[in-house]
């Protein structure tokens, strides 16, 4: 009886293991206005829509030494006011983690930038990463990215990500290669321990 209860705690345990990671491998990095990256000729007002951001998900801001992103309260968002950040990131390659639901506000650290565009409003939905809805644009795998600057943006408001080469992309096979190993590996065992 002690030997068939230690298999079924094991079974159990790769169950919730393989849960786990599958809701991480879910999550998404976005890099913020895409090739032309976080600069002031990248179309931020426009960039977020048809996105869905999930807790869980990254963005990933990359820019130039004349450049900084601050995150910011709505307010000081809305008046570019840098003087009581939240944040402040200089590097020129900044992940910001999506931890918690609700709106994020981010500003160029030069308020004339700011000024001329370079500020970024998220909302961030949920309890954790989920799948985009079929046929919304989902953020573009590195190499293949669309230019995101205002110069090249459509009026229509379309978002501006391309979505993954192959369907699902690098998401749809770990999630493959996660099922598999929670369903295979109690079997391993199972014949193992017999």
């Amino acid at each position: 009886m002690e030997k068939a209860s230690k298999k079924l705690f094991i079974f159990n345990l790769c169950i919730i293991f393989g849960i786990l990671v599958t809701r991480r491998c879910n999550a998404t990095t976005y890099f913020v206005g895409d090739t032309s990256g976080w600069d002031i000729s990248s179309d931020l007002e426009s960039w977020p829509l048809g996105k869905r951001f999930s807790v869980g998900d990254v963005l990933m801001f990359q820019y130039s030494s004349t450049h900084s992103v601050y995150e910011v309260e709505k307010d000081n968002f809305q008046s570019c006011n840098t003087t009581d950040p939240i944040r402040t990131f200089t590097n020129g390659n900044t992940t910001v983690a999506l931890s918690k639901p609700g709106d994020r506000f981010f500003v160029c650290g030069n308020r004339l930038h700011c000024f001329a565009g370079m500020r970024l409003q998220v909302n961030v939905e949920g309890n954790g990463p989920s799948l985009a809805p079929v046929g919304s644009p989902r953020a573009a795998p590195a190499g293949i990215l669309q230019p995101s600057s205002k110069k090249n943006n459509p009026a229509t408001g379309v978002a501006s990500s391309a979505a993954p080469v192959g369907g699902r992309g690098l998401r749809g096979s770990m999630d493959y290669f996660v099922y598999l190993m929670v369903f295979t590996f109690p079997l391993i065992l199972y014949f193992i321990n017999n």
